[in-house]
């Protein structure tokens, strides 16, 4: 007697088979399709008219075709999870630009904006591991909608201190620290739930259409903060917080649940054995390097509002152009790298996004007016999206599933180091100004990611 679970597919095909001989190609078709949607895949080789020998051949090819680009959205809970990172990546926007802009419309010093803007990312790379291990130890689905709360909570704060006129720019730093210890428990835990929702199979797509998601958020969230600046800067924070409401709120409707399996150590136990497994897998490791590259991409940060401001003499709607049009860049480098990704090579997607990204860089730098600096912003976007979507995707499929979230935390750990890049940069600008600090960074960053890429052959050879 045949087993439903184990005989599934044996037993469609025979169906199909029947339907083929009895000439009923049409049902045969619907039949598959059903089916097909069921599983939320799209089966090609069942097709009306297809002949008994096709159909015995697509028995034995093995694995079924794989998943569409938009298959993914069939999936209930990962609709609920696009959405609430919709909302995520867009706040996420607004707080970068409002807070930069207003320490350094408040205190005139690049090395203070860069001081503020980079306390998230200290508090990531300081915690990030314990992110890791939580999100391998507890039910990820709750310790998502938790942390989106406390973040929510820490955006309101900030708008009552404005709307109350009592704020300094150094309350910003502990908001910061705590903003940036929840991103450090819920980044990688959104990363290792996506597996969770959408399989590993799926992975690839779930990843690229989250790419074309958040950059959506992107364009949508800088214009919108420069315009709400001008409306103030208490009104920007008030619609951030509710946007992380609304993100925890569609955390709160996704049904898939993973229940962690007890590994019978602690803790630290964890935290060492993610990090020693990382450390001996040489694609992982090279990963991580490259990531750390990031630290000298993060310095032209600080660049961006102070050219806007000082070199091109435009406001915060100016300075939420041009971060619109990095996203633009995103949007139009996710569409056209998905459509080509499953022909090219992700390590070479790689290099490719890190000369793009420095190329940018350089093009910002000596850009001389408004057209050019536009230009540069969105082949920045463009560069980014091949950064996305070939580090992360190449860390969650090498990774095995006990090990995912503590590998993605070591990735946030590292890829966040760009925060630290807001201080370091911010600083060297007020000291030698943009383009020797842009010279720095181009430098450093090749030098860096180059030298790890040319040392680790299975990179580059990666899948």
């Amino acid at each position: 007697m045949l087993g439903i679970g184990d005989n599934r597919r044996a037993l469609d095909g025979s169906v199909i088979r029947a339907l083929v001989r009895l000439q009923i190609p049409k049902v045969g078709f619907i039949y598959a399709h059903v089916r097909a949607t069921r599983k939320g895949i799209v089966l090609a080789e069942h097709v009306a008219g297809a002949t008994e020998q096709e159909l015995e051949s697509s028995d034995q090819a093995g694995e079924p075709a794989p998943p569409g680009p938009f298959s993914v959205l069939g999936i209930r809970d990962y609709r609920f999870l696009i959405l609430s990172n919709l909302a995520t990546f867009a706040g996420f926007q607004i707080r970068n630009m409002a807070q930069a802009w207003i320490v350094l419309d408040k205190t005139g010093s690049e090395t203070l904006m860069g001081l503020v803007n980079a306390m998230p990312g200290i508090a990531i790379i300081s915690i990030s591991l314990i992110g890791g291990a939580l999100a391998d130890r507890t039910e990820r689905w709750q310790l998502m909608w938790r942390t989106k709360v406390v973040i929510a909570s820490m955006a309101l704060l900030t708008a009552v201190l404005l709307t109350a006129d009592v704020l300094e720019w150094w309350h910003l730093i502990p908001i910061s620290l705590m903003t940036g210890a929840m991103f450090a428990m819920h980044n990688p835990t959104s990363q290792a739930f996506a597996v969770d929702v959408v399989g590993r199979e799926r992975l690839v797509a779930a990843s690229s259409l989250n790419t074309g998601i958040s950059t959506i958020a992107t364009i949508v969230g800088p214009g919108v903060g420069g315009a709400l600046l001008l409306l103030g800067f208490d009104t920007a924070f008030y619609v951030l917080a509710g946007l992380y409401v609304l993100s925890a709120i569609m955390i709160l409707q996704v049904r898939t649940r993973r229940i962690p399996v007890p590994s019978g150590k602690n803790m630290m136990s964890d935290i060492r054995e993610g990090i020693g497994y990382s450390f001996r897998d040489p694609v992982i490791r090279a990963l991580l390097t490259v990531s750390l590259s990031a630290v000298f991409i993060g310095m032209y940060q600080p660049a961006i509002p102070v050219k806007v401001q000082s070199v091109l003499g435009l406001g915060e709607v100016g300075y939420g152009v041009m971060l619109a049009l990095n996203g633009v860049g995103s949007l139009i480098g996710a569409i056209v790298l998905f459509s080509i990704s499953k022909h090219i090579r992700k390590g070479y997607l790689l290099i490719f996004g890190l000369l793009m990204m420095h190329g940018a860089i350089a093009l910002f730098a000596f850009a001389p007016n408004v057209f050019v600096t536009g230009v540069a912003m969105v082949w920045l976007g463009l560069a980014f999206s091949a950064w996305m979507i070939s580090v992360p995707v190449l860390l969650q499929t090498t990774a095995s599933e006990g090990m995912r979230g503590r590998v993605m935390s070591l990735y946030f750990m590292t890829v966040l180091t760009y925060q630290l890049g807001w201080l370091i940069g911010g600083a060297s600008i007020e000291a030698w100004g943009i383009r020797p600090t842009l010279f720095i960074a181009i430098a450093g960053g090749l030098t860096f990611a180059g030298t790890a890429i040319a040392l680790t052959p299975a990179l580059r050879k990666a899948r």
